[in-house]
Parts: structure tokens; sequence; C-alpha cells
């Protein structure tokens, strides 16, 4: 019998508690980290909380001589990336029976910040394909809701595995429902798939 003063620990539960980390390490860094070291502010948090105000006022100051920056150690939240993340906008509109489907490719560990809203409630699901499936009809789901259906659902995400990853939506009401969906991240492209039917979408460098 098992001591309960003296419990285990799943590595499933260890894996879950380090994806909960890095995802509230993902929501500090773009909500407030960049918008106040870097004057980066992708999702207008900085402006909000007047965190780029900091940045403006640290990059009027000299540095001194020789004075270089601090690397963070191991354990840290800093993870450097190959490239500059990528923001996207786009507008859906499905009328009632249509579904419609975006995706983002994105490396293993690569992280993406998203909101989306709907006039309406849909359907949807959060899922994902590897590029390496064990089988062809091989995905991950992250969140599901193909019953009632939601308005909205914003929130941070690591990618489990290089590949494609992003949300299917489908209009089950009587009614049109028009989809504003805001990501930023490090991915490398999107598609829209309609009917299957895949289409590229023009992503755009973080300016």
């Amino acid at each position: 019998m098992e001591n309960p003063k003296n419990p285990s620990y799943s590595k499933a539960a260890i894996g879950k508690a380090t994806g909960v980390a890095v995802a509230v390490a993902l929501v500090i860094l773009f909500t407030t980290v960049l918008p106040a070291e870097y004057g980066i502010d992708p999702l207008r948090t900085g402006a909000a909380l007047h965190l780029t105000d900091l940045a403006k006022a640290s990059d009027s100051k000299p540095r001194p001589v020789g004075a270089v920056a601090t690397p963070a150690g191991p354990g840290g939240i800093f993870k450097a990336q190959p490239q500059i993340y990528k923001v996207d906008s786009e507008d859906l509109s499905l009328m009632p029976g249509e579904g419609v489907e975006i995706k983002y490719h994105m490396q293993k560990g690569a992280g993406m910040v998203y909101a989306w809203k709907a006039n309406g409630l849909v359907c949807f699901e959060f899922h994902g394909e590897p590029d390496q499936k064990p089988n062809p009809d091989y995905f991950e789901s992250y969140e599901l809701d193909d019953k009632v259906g939601k308005d909205r659902s914003f929130g941070t995400f690591t990618a489990p595995t290089t590949g494609i990853h992003g949300w299917f939506w489908e209009n089950k009401g009587s009614k049109p429902v028009d989809i504003h969906l805001t990501t930023a991240g490090y991915f490398e492209y999107a598609k829209m798939f309609v009917d299957g039917k895949p289409e590229d979408l023009t992503v755009e460098d973080a300016k």
C-alpha cells in the first residue's frame, strides 16, 4: 500500500507541470519582458501597462564601455530562437454547416500566443499533426468542444512535436458566424483548409 505521506509522482504528472511552467513563461515573455526590455509589444499589453516606456527610457541611457548582457543560466526562462517571431491575423466567416481549419507549422518546443473570438458559438478542436506520423490518420488533440461550442479562446501553446498545429471550427448553428484569430509566435508558415483543400496564408515578421 502506498504511503500517503510520500506519494510517487508519474512522469506524466511531471511533464504536465513542466508544460504549465513553459506556458506561464511564454505569457510573461510576450506580455511583460518583450515590451519592457525591447519595446516589442505584439499583444499591446505593454502599452496598456506603460511597460514600453521602460524600454524607451533604457534605450536613452548610455551603456558603460565594455558592458555585456548576462546570459540566462540553466533552468531559466530564456530560450534562443533562430529567427524573429511572426504574427498573423485572420478573419473568417462561416455559414451554417460550414467548417474551416487554420494550422501553423512549428518546430518542437516553439511557442505561440493566440486569441480568437466569434460573434456566435462555434464547435472547434485545437489539434496538431506531426511531420513524422506513426500512421496516416494520427493527430494530437489539445482542446475539443464539439457539442455546445464557444465564442472565444485565449492561451499560450508550446508545440509538442514538429508539425502543423491549429484549429478546426464548425458552425453548427442556424446563423452565420464571424471569427477573428490573432497569433504571435515562432511558426514558419500557415495554411487554411476548406473541404480538405490547403491554401497558403501570408504571415509576417514582427515589426
